[in-house]
């Protein structure tokens, strides 16, 4: 037997075996290191990615917030944002517009550590959504080696200022803020009471409804008051916000529609706060149509507008108070202080005749139905008050009232240049009436009257208060109505933004088209009645005002307020 025969071949066998174990382990630790190569540039992807994202969300958000606090101008009937026609990231005036809604914001950007070494890149695009431009989605693809990741977000970009909404309440008297019967169709904001956050200021019980959109050819008589790209939206991005309270849903209430939903309901603490339930509709919602459903979201909101309180607006930031901004800025401001008419400003002699004539209304002209010396109740009816004044440049200002046509069946006349306030003097329009407003020259003024002494600052509109065709179309020609008080809507149809400090009474069947700011809103039944009655039927329809033609001395923000909300975030 060759026993270093054998010896040799198990040698060979066991370095062969060896070898196995050795090529084993060197292809396994090959492996676990291409598949840690391979996490780690995902990973890497993936975060290349991420950075993407967050950079030009925060860069999304500041461009806006930057553009609002620019003169934006613009906007539609529907939905809208100042970024919907393009962005500016370099601030120097030019505009990237999107292509077929599609805008590439980087390509190909470096992602360092924290040495400064590159670990990937990343090429970022924004998406407006076709229909709806508050909409916009995010896509950011990273890669690193060969790997590659993508994340995206979906955005809703809005403006929650004054103005923005179809109507925006305070705190209501005695927390009591809305009633049943009323249609909306607009955004509604309720600051609420934030000592009694357990009040209910919506008790929609009745056929209260909420919509997202309007069509004037419901309102066929007055339609061709308004310019034809707003005569209609199908979409108007409205949401409900209850900052402090609760609503309560129920009976045949709508709160947006199965086909046409609201884009939020944010109420108070959230869903705990939204009572009761409708019938027929979005049963899965407690009978709430909504995109999207919680607790107030706004983390600096709004609050009411009131006139001893600083307005940051563009027109009144270097006021103390919006009454101070207010009588500075009016181009006509009289004073009635119970005896006597005074012209503050300015002092022109062209307002000789102005002032007898004011002295003999305010004296005498009371109430709508009874004559009362002192009561400093300016009745429109069908005398002629005529308040204007030729400035240094020629053009005019003050107010003119005149009256045409029969006792019975007349038309007054409302021009006002300029912004008016009267203080310690209600205003009553007893006639249909229709309005000519001019600042410079934008088509637009306000009339605001003011409490002095005790009287005055309300508004009683009797009959429609519409704008004059002849000088322009709604909402590129408009009044703004100011009141530190009451306005009473009596007329059936009035076209202007209006503000009440106290309450907005609008009588049963009657529509306001463009936007309240009130600290309550009542519907009424018909005649002289001041309480508030659930189930009259009345409306308000939103039409926006183009920015660069709002009456300028209107509730407003500077920049507005606005609001980034991420609907959803999606890693692929």
């Amino acid at each position: 037997m060759n026993r270093k025969g054998i010896a040799l071949v198990a040698t060979l066998a066991l370095m062969v075996v060896i070898a196995l174990l050795v090529f084993g382990t060197f292809f396994t630790t090959q492996i676990e290191l291409w598949t840690t190569r391979n996490d780690t540039t995902s990973v890497q992807a993936f975060y290349a990615a991420e950075a993407g994202l967050q950079k030009y969300k925060a860069a999304l958000f500041q461009q806006y917030v930057w553009r609002e606090q620019q003169d934006r101008t613009g906007g539609g009937s529907g939905c809208f944002t100042s970024l919907a026609t393009g962005l500016d990231l370099d601030r120097d005036g030019t505009l990237t517009p999107f292509v077929n809604n599609r805008l590439v914001l980087a390509q190909g950007e470096v992602v360092t550590d924290a040495n400064g070494n590159p670990v990937g890149r990343y090429t970022v695009t924004l998406y407006k959504d076709a229909e709806d431009s508050q909409l916009f989605t995010l896509v950011s693809e990273g890669t690193s080696g060969g790997a590659k990741a993508r994340v995206q977000a979906t955005f809703r970009i809005s403006n929650s200022d004054y103005l923005e909404q179809a109507i925006f309440a305070g705190a209501g008297q005695a927390n009591k803020w809305l009633n049943g019967g009323a249609i909306i169709r607009g955004g509604l904001y309720v600051v609420g009471n934030p000592d009694n956050p357990d009040q209910t200021v919506i008790e929609a019980n009745g056929n209260f409804a909420l919509y997202n959109w309007y069509d004037l050819g419901d309102y066929a008589s007055v339609s061709n008051r308004v310019e034809p790209a707003y005569q209609r939206a199908d979409d108007l991005c409205a949401s409900l916000r209850v900052q402090y309270g609760k609503i309560s849903v129920g009976g045949s209430t709508q709160i947006g529609e199965p086909e046409n939903r609201v884009k939020g309901v944010f109420v108070g603490r959230g869903t705990q706060d939204i009572t009761g339930q409708n019938v027929g509709v979005c049963q899965n919602n407690k009978g709430v149509c909504t995109e999207a459903m919680g607790g107030f979201d706004l983390s600096d909101p709004p609050p009411f507008p009131t006139l001893d309180a600083k307005l940051d607006s563009e027109a009144c930031q270097n006021y103390p108070t919006w009454r101070a901004c207010l009588r500075d800025r009016g181009a006509l401001r009289i004073r009635w202080d119970g005896d006597e008419v005074r012209i503050a400003q300015p002092q022109d002699q062209e307002l000789k005749n102005c002032l007898n004539v004011l002295q003999g209304v305010l004296e005498n002209g009371g109430n709508r139905n009874k004559g009362n010396r002192g009561d400093g109740v300016l009745v429109l009816d069908q005398q002629t008050v005529d308040c204007t004044f030729t400035r240094p440049d020629g053009s005019k200002g003050g107010f003119k009232y005149t009256y045409t046509g029969g006792k019975k069946s007349g038309q007054g006349l409302l021009e006002v240049y300029g912004d008016v306030v009267l203080e310690g003097i209600n205003v009553v329009l007893n006639q249909p009436t229709e309005y000519r407003a001019q600042s410079g020259s934008a088509k637009s003024a306000t009339l605001a009257v003011l409490a002095y002494g005790g009287m005055g600052g309300n508004m009683d509109i009797n009959g429609n208060l519409l704008p004059d065709t002849i000088h322009g179309l709604f909402p590129s020609h408009a009044l703004g109505l100011i009141a530190e008080g009451n306005i009473y809507q009596r007329g059936q149809y009035v076209m202007a933004p209006v503000y009440a400090g106290g309450a907005f009474r609008v009588v049963k069947d009657n529509v306001l088209f463009g936007s309240v700011i009130s600290n309550e809103f009542c519907t009424t039944s018909a005649g002289d009645k001041t309480d508030c009655n659930a189930g009259q039927k009345a409306e308000v329809v939103y039409i926006r005002i183009p920015k660069e033609n709002r009456p300028v001395l209107l509730p407003s923000l500077r920049g507005g307020k606005p609001v980034f909300q991420v609907l959803s975030y999606e890693r692929r």
